[in-house]
């Protein structure tokens, strides 16, 4: 079984100044360089399904982005979201909504390249960066794949369930090219993607910003008067 120690010591000497070899103590710190690591793995990872979190994603969209303006080309952003996940949980229990929350990770997965990254944002929702691709027609490949994948029924438990995604879509640089704002539009194109009617996906556009944030305004206004 491979350990890691740590040693400190000194040389020794005999009387004519000859060495003689070492002095010191040796700990055995295995364990503390594995709570390290995993400290590390948490800072970065959903403890869930182990992929990646919000920081490690927002680390590897900064890389991406940086390739974008080194290489001219396109990195798409989509945010997948589970349509009435809830009902899941409502029905069947909080514990088999986890196990699909993991088994629809490791389907996500299966649909992307090696060097596009898969992450889960929270609750029922997931983010994966495309990077390096030649245009939204590679977007529009992919969310194929992914809309063909969670529509394929779970068993679980005994029960048969049923879940379709929805997916918005924003690319950089066309959309946006810095992290925080691509994946916003990504989210925004989302909210439209469930408006009409959920189990699609719709690309950024720049009116639907626009139209979010006047219907944020008009619920704030609606709240202030009824306070």
């Amino acid at each position: 079984e491979p350990r890691v120690v740590r040693f400190a010591g000194k040389p020794v000497f005999d009387g004519a100044g000859r060495f003689r070899g070492y002095r010191g103590i040796a700990s055995d710190v295995t364990a503390q360089i594995a709570a390290e690591q995993r400290a590390h793995y948490l800072a970065l990872h959903d403890p869930m399904t182990g992929l990646p979190n919000r920081e490690l994603l927002a680390q590897r969209l900064e890389q991406a982005l940086a390739g974008v303006r080194r290489r001219d080309d396109t990195t798409a952003v989509l945010v997948v979201d589970l349509d009435r996940f809830k009902s899941v949980n409502d029905t069947l229990g909080h514990a088999t909504g986890d196990r699909l929350i993991k088994l629809c990770a490791r389907r996500l997965e299966a649909c992307v390249r090696e060097s596009d990254t898969v992450a889960r944002l929270g609750g029922d929702e997931f983010a994966i960066i495309q990077a390096g691709v030649e245009g939204e027609h590679e977007a529009q490949a992919l969310r194929s794949r992914l809309l063909r994948a969670l529509v394929e029924p779970f068993e679980l438990d005994g029960h048969e369930i049923i879940i379709t995604p929805s997916i918005g879509v924003a690319l950089a640089p066309d959309d946006a090219n810095e992290p925080d704002r691509l994946l916003q539009y990504a989210d925004v194109a989302l909210y439209r993607a469930k408006a009409e009617g959920r189990n699609t996906f719709r690309f950024f556009e720049p009116e639907m910003d626009g139209r979010l944030q006047a219907r944020r305004a008009l619920e704030r206004d609606l709240r202030t008067a009824l306070m």
